[in-house]
């Protein structure tokens, strides 16, 4: 053992040298342009608030998030001053225009009525054929009033009363409006505009100065009463007479009117209003109010422009952590693992892309928060199935940071995002069967609710609010797993990907190629079994991937199945080797490998499982083969080519590979032991794995000397259990004879 440590140091010190070249090129295209459309899309989606608007919302809506005031802000309150302008608008008199012509036009026709009917009046003609003269002659008045008013108008002295009420009512500024319109004008008056010589007079007056056209009528009849002795008749027959006559002499002036307001609007100053830096408009989970939404409008229009400080803050800190994800992807060669890197940005992506898409859902309820809506842990259970540690871990960490960006810095959401998320990580690490998922749930339901539990508590939510969070938390938990179980397979599928679940599959021993190897290949199917079970174990000792080496084992001689009568284990009597040339029995063996590939991709065996099948020999020298070449050329002569003799290779890459390679041949030496004593099984398994060490074969590999130290042990157990030693029990016949000399 320590002239193994002795040789394992120094080759262990050569590849740590080896390791430290700088990073390859290739995929470096790939890698850059990948990380470059998801840090954009990244950015757009986390920063896409300080684009432009950021709120939008209307009254009796509930707000989302903590609106509050990134800078101060002077703005107009636009609901204020339209109040304003309205109060004053309400204030300013309307304007009427008085028209004095329709006054004299009105005057004119009625002193030609009177002439009409001091032509008539004194003639021999009866009541009605007087009435009908004066109506013939335009003045369509009912013709009892007119017949009243013509028999009356000598013998009472008419003229004179007539022609004064006229007069009255001429000097009155008579609305085309009825009396509850003008009522509407009673708290401001109106003005009055009158155009004499060119010159535009204008006088405010009171509402009760105007006569409506409906009132005319009660303003004569009183102004009769008062200054005349009039009987009923006679008041009902001259204010007919005259209203017949009387026209609406004022008008609205909507021009005059508006250009009046306007000036009074203009004189008004807008209500301005300031809010303080830092100040709350509106918390989340409140109502919007015709009292905050201006607020919230004010900051919306003085800080949506593109916010170049804000998007350089966010878009360096995406860039650092899009920089820090590389770290656990980078390989000891300084080579990027392009695929998984890139499966992280790709989940990353999707991940942020859901959680934006929520945050576009108006009026969830208040106790919930960004974090209950994304299955962060079905995220995380997804990666480590299907990508192993470095993708889930990674994403464990990194979404929560996201999360927190795209929630608004909600603390609640990167808490339980990142709990649930390291949780489910924790319990699918060592799940080797699906229903290990559903297990698994209870798990993070349960972590879910501890969470909520911190948070309601913390939020002093209400017991009715406070239940539902809990209940939301056990449906991210539920939905998280059943989410990987449904995405799992489909991954598993296109990318044929070495799962635990895949694996466990696989290593059914009733899968055809394995049963075909039973029947036709016993031999190489009870080596595989043994390789099989000596690398599982090996890798459990130093945790590598027990399930992927035992698969390996099991296929990695697939490629013998076409030949299986040429190889020693598969045969009971003379090897077939004996009658051929030690070139041709090179070739012969030599192909397994190459054909071990091809049964391998033809069956869609994962790819870290062809690989193994590809490097479990590495680049070996076929030691018997190449003597007997040997033995040959020195007894016919010739030319033999080492090279010729060694498996093409490549040398083992992975931690799995190599273990493959050293059980394989550990297991197919110890066939040879004809005392298989633990001494003797100990000096084995160390003198092979020294062997391997000169040669080289593990260099590409990342085996450590402790590593190899625990394989070694792992070995030698397997093969003391296989080679164990047993009572010889005396058969029956003996017995019988020994009881008989007894007797």
């Amino acid at each position: 053992m320590k002239r193994l440590s002795g040789l394992l140091t120094g080759i262990e010190e050569m590849r740590l040298i080896d390791v430290r070249g700088l990073l390859k090129p290739k995929g470096k295209k790939i890698i850059f342009l990948v990380a470059f459309l998801s840090y954009v899309a990244l950015l757009w989606m986390v920063a896409k608030p300080y684009f432009g608007v950021k709120y939008d919302y209307q009254i009796g809506e509930i707000a989302q998030e903590n609106i509050v005031a990134p800078k101060q802000i002077t703005y107009i309150n636009e609901a204020e001053t339209k109040k304003r302008i309205e109060e004053r608008k309400s204030r300013v008199p309307p304007v009427f225009d008085l028209q004095t012509e329709i006054n004299m036009e009105v005057l004119n026709r009625f002193n030609d009525f009177l002439e009409k009917i001091d032509i008539v009046g004194p003639t021999s003609l009866s009541e009605d054929e007087k009435a009908n003269i004066i109506r013939e002659s335009g003045y369509n008045i009912k013709e009892s009033v007119l017949k009243e008013f013509i028999r009356s108008y000598k013998e009472k002295n008419y003229r004179s009363v007539v022609m004064d009420a006229l007069n009255f009512l001429i000097q009155k500024p008579i609305a085309d409006l009825p009396a509850e319109k003008l009522k509407a004008y009673s708290q401001t008056g109106i003005i009055v505009r009158k155009i004499e010589e060119a010159e535009i007079i204008q006088q405010k007056l009171e509402i009760n100065e105007i006569v409506s056209t409906k009132t005319v009528k009660k303003i004569l009849v009183d102004y009769l009463r008062q200054n005349y002795s009039l009987g009923r008749e006679d008041l009902e027959t001259i204010s007919a007479v005259l209203l017949y006559f009387i026209k609406p002499n004022l008008f609205y002036n909507p021009t005059e009117s508006q250009r009046l307001i306007n000036e009074e609007i203009s004189k008004i100053e807008p209500v301005r209003n300031t809010i303080k830096k830092g100040a709350v408009v509106v918390r989340q989970g409140e109502e919007i109010t015709e009292q905050n939404l201006p607020k919230i409008e004010a900051i919306v229009k003085y800080t949506s422009h593109f916010n170049l400080k804000a998007i350089a803050g966010i878009g360096i800190l995406l860039l650092l952590l899009i920089y820090l994800s590389t770290l656990p992807f980078i390989k000891e060669q300084q080579e990027i693992d392009e695929r998984n890197y890139i499966l992280l940005l790709g989940f990353t992506v999707f991940t942020v892309f859901y959680a934006y898409l929520i945050t576009l859902i108006k009026n969830p309820p208040s106790y919930l928060f960004l974090g209950v809506f994304v299955p962060t842990a079905g995220i995380t259970i997804t990666a480590e199935v299907l990508f192993k540690r470095k993708v889930s871990f990674t994403l464990a960490i990194m979404l929560p940071i996201f999360l927190l960006l795209i929630s608004g810095n909600d603390p609640y959401t990167m808490i339980f995002s990142m709990g649930s998320g390291l949780i489910a990580l924790y319990v699918v690490s060592r799940a080797e069967k699906r229903s290990d998922l559903l297990k698994s749930s209870l798990y993070v339901m349960g972590v879910n609710l501890l969470i909520l539990v911190a948070i309601g508590l913390l939020r002093e939510l209400k017991i009715r609010d406070f239940s539902m969070l809990l209940v939301w938390g056990m449906g991210n938990g539920l939905i998280s797993v059943i989410f990987s179980m449904g995405i799992i397979p489909f991954f598993e599928i296109i990318m044929n990907l070495p799962t635990n679940f895949r694996l466990l599959e696989l290593a059914d021993l009733n899968n055809p190629i394995l049963k075909k190897l039973q029947m036709e290949a016993p031999g190489t199917y009870h080596h595989s079994i043994n390789v099989a079970n000596m690398a599982e174990m090996a890798a459990r000792y130093i945790r590598a991937n027990p399930l992927l080496v035992r698969v390996a084992g099991l296929y990695h001689d697939i490629g013998k199945l076409p030949n299986a009568e040429y190889y020693i284990e598969n045969t009971l009597g003379e090897s077939k080797h004996s009658n051929l040339k030690p070139t041709l029995s090179n070739s012969i063996l030599k192909a397994h490998v190459k054909i071990g590939v091809e049964m391998a991709k033809s069956i869609k065996l994962p790819k870290e499982v062809v690989d193994i099948i590809a490097q479990h020999h590495g680049t070996t020298l076929m030691k018997y083969f190449y003597h007997q070449a040997l033995k040959t050329q020195k007894k016919n002569g010739g030319d033999v080519d080492k090279q010729d003799f060694h498996y093409q290779g490549p040398k083992p890459q992975t931690r799995e590979a190599a273990i493959v390679m050293l059980a394989d041949a550990v297991e197919a030496t110890s066939r040879t032991l004809k005392n298989p004593a633990p001494k003797r099984i100990e000096e084995l398994v160390n003198e092979i794995i020294e062997s391997k060490f000169r040669e080289g074969q593990l260099n590409e590999s990342t085996l450590t000397l402790r590593d190899l130290m625990k394989i070694s042990v792992a070995f030698r157990r397997y093969l003391t259990g296989v080679f164990h030693t047993r009572i010889d029990y005396p058969d029956e016949k003996e017995i019988e004879k020994i009881g008989q000399e007894k007797t």
